[in-house]
């Protein structure tokens, strides 16, 4: 019923709201680009197939999380952890630990969980500006964990105004469960400004997400309630030649786990995760002249994860819990400095010398003997050499020193962008990548009801051998549209690469480097924009590796898997309106588990179901400084999967965690500027 009215109140603004008229301009950010780049340029000229997720469409998403707006973008795939709260990220094949998250080039610490993966949903949707993603290995530049790609988060800088200031309120539901202690309530309050060559701002955040109960009875949620505070600050100062700015983020993250009464007079074994981040940075960047350009940044992150469990008996008495292992806590210290020189002593050539330290420390009663720390030095050196107007090459290498593990001596990439004509593009790559032992992997021992694994400090370094190509068709003007297909292929080969290993005898798992690993994958991306028009439609076909395949010549190599996506949207200029739908289709994904069969083993082929994911928005401004936003998200109400794998520590249980149930939202932007 809840449900149903707040449905009713979106269609009735909408209805209302469409008869106001605004002529305010929709001002769109230009395909500029920085990852990976010498300089901020087009993404046109860049060596690198970039996709870029604008300021304008993160707008119309209208997102309450990171997810909300990567969950349909192609190659892109994500699970929920009901274990830590968070989701867990595939791309191009390859799990979310081989994927770099950096926000501005800095990388984010704090890989939780088994997954040893960066939960995405805990970075601040409101600071983004635009999202920058890089297909495949980017080892040479940004180090390790960037096998799959880089996620580059860039975040809202200078405003072209004195000063500002914005707001928003954020309600949805949860399935049809919305109410004070139901659904998330997120509201946050931010200002910024500028005084001649300065510019600052600040903001702080509550999100609330109260859990869902689907048919879960009793206590138990299906998914966890979450409570976050979030804040920022920004100072820069920036002349023709000179740019600095330090940034300071925080997260307070609360997730409360629940648990059913056992019976019998017994308590129930309560849960809190408790996540603390403090990231910050400073950057900055010099021209000393028309041929010389240093860049350097400086980074902290602390970063703590605690369990703290409690006993709920059934009278409501609550007692801290004293069993062994319901209580643990680990803190991870991480700095990065970054520091390279862009020297053009040639119009035909550049240089790009730097250096790339990284130094990570951890401690907490599952991490072995105290505070164990990770140090990573390495130089890189790319060029850029233009031989005329049409050819870009750019070849690089990295030189490493680990301070624990055997780093490749040596990491090279070429990256080659053909210009064949205005509107037609070839790119080509070869990379080599590597993903480094996480402190996690190598020292940390996670034992609960479920699990018993246990570090190895004796890992070695993964290493990826990686092809990418693209070929890229934009007419600058095709019957007063702007149109572009982006037609590439990608193919991946892990050696060395980290697997969990069984000891029937302790009834352990450990970590080994047991395997190695293959994707493949095509895809054909089409944008199109004609007037109020911007819709793109994409397809992907992506194969994994089958490593059953290596002992049993009768099994396919690759299992293959298909995605579709595509986003519309329209706009109504004397409405001020705008409206959009966002579909992706991810295809079934097959795969082969070993089972036991009686007194003999069996390879079995098993597959996580196909499914349809659909968001419905609607933007409405409302006079100059409010906007309404509205809609619709999981229109296929989509909650779980069917995996007809046995769960076991490396494969997950009969169904995938993929959605909290359609539900609607509502959400309302303050806006005031001053010129």
């Amino acid at each position: 019923m809840r449900k149903k009215i707040l449905l009713l109140l979106i269609l009735f603004y909408t209805h209302y709201l469409f008869a106001q008229k605004d002529s305010s301009d929709i001002i769109q950010l230009g395909d500029v680009v920085v990852t990976g780049e010498y300089n901020p340029g087009s993404i046109k000229n860049s060596v690198y197939q970039i996709k870029v997720i604008s300021a304008d469409l993160i707008k119309k998403i209208a997102p309450s999380t990171l997810q909300d707006v990567l969950k349909t973008q192609l190659n892109i795939r994500f699970s929920h952890d009901n274990a830590t709260g968070g989701s867990n990220i595939n791309m191009l094949g390859l799990t979310g630990q081989y994927v770099k998250i950096l926000i501005d080039g800095v990388p984010i610490i704090g890989r939780q969980g088994i997954s040893n993966e960066v939960n995405i949903n805990e970075v601040d949707i409101n600071t983004i500006e635009r999202i920058e993603i890089v297909e495949g290995p980017m080892s040479v530049i940004y180090g390790a964990d960037a096998l799959a790609g880089v996620i580059n988060i860039i975040t809202k800088k200078k405003t072209h105004h004195k000063y500002s200031v914005n707001a928003k309120l954020h309600e949805e539901s949860a399935g049809n469960e919305y109410g004070f202690d139901q659904g998330s309530h997120n509201q946050y309050l931010g200002i910024n400004g500028n005084y001649k060559n300065w510019y600052g701002s600040g903001g702080i955040g509550r999100n609330l997400f109260n859990g869902w109960k689907d048919s879960v009875t009793g206590r138990e949620l299906a998914w966890h309630r979450k409570r976050q505070i979030i804040a920022n600050a920004l100072l820069g100062y920036q002349t023709n030649d000179l740019h600095l700015f330090y940034r300071l983020e925080g997260l307070d993250e609360l997730i409360t786990n629940p648990a059913n009464l056992p019976g019998g007079g017994q308590p129930a074994v309560d849960q809190d995760y408790i996540t603390i981040r403090l990231m910050q940075h400073l950057h900055a960047s010099y021209n000393f002249n028309k041929k010389i350009k240093a860049n350097a940044v400086v980074s902290h992150t602390h970063f703590t994860r605690q369990v703290y469990s409690t006993l709920f008996y059934p009278g409501g008495d609550v007692k801290l819990a004293t069993a062994p292992g319901l209580h643990s806590q680990a803190s991870f210290e991480g700095v990065t400095f970054r520091s390279d020189i862009v020297y053009n002593p040639l119009r035909f050539i550049s240089f790009q010398p730097g250096v790339d330290i990284n130094i990570e420390s951890g401690e907490g009663e599952r991490i072995k003997k105290g505070i164990q720390q990770i140090n990573d030095y390495a130089f890189y050196l790319t060029s850029e050499i233009k031989p005329n107007a049409k050819i870009q090459i750019r070849p690089g290498v990295r030189f490493i020193k680990n301070s624990v593990y055997n780093a490749p001596p040596l990491i090279p990439s070429i990256n080659t962008l053909i210009q064949v004509s205005p509107s037609f593009a070839i790119r080509a790559a070869y990379a080599k990548g590597f993903r480094s032992p996480s402190i996690r992997e190598l020292y940390y021992n996670f034992f609960d009801a479920n699990h018993t694994i246990i570090g190895n400090p004796d890992l070695q370094a993964e290493h990826s051998n990686s092809f990418t190509a693209s070929v890229t068709f934009s007419p600058e003007k095709f019957r007063s549209a702007k149109l572009k297909s982006v037609l590439s292929g990608f193919n991946n080969h892990i050696t060395n690469m980290i697997g969990f290993s069984d000891n029937a005898i302790t009834s352990t798992t450990t970590y080994l480097n047991i395997s190695r690993y293959k994707t493949r994958g095509l895809s054909l991306i089409n944008h199109i924009n004609y007037k109020k028009l911007d819709a793109s439609l994409g397809f992907s076909h992506t194969g994994r590796h089958n490593d059953y395949a290596e002992t049993n010549n009768s099994l396919p190599e690759f299992k293959w898997s298909g995605e579709l996506n595509t986003n519309v949207s329209f706009t109504f200029p004397k409405a001020g309106l705008q409206a959009g739908i966002y579909y992706k289709f991810t295809g079934r994904l097959p795969y082969y588990i070993e089972i036991n069969n009686g007194t003999q083993k069996e390879i079995k082929l098993a597959e996580t179901n196909r499914y349809h994911w659909a968001d419905i928005t609607v933007n409405k401004k409302l006079g100059k400084t409010l906007t309404l936003h509205a809609g619709i998200r999981n229109l296929f109400n989509i909650t779980t999967v069917n995996n007809s794998a046995i769960g076991t520590v490396h494969s997950p249980g009969s169904v995938l965690q993929i959605g909290n149930g359609r539900s609607c939202f509502t959400q309302l932007v303050f806006n005031w500027e001053k010129k």
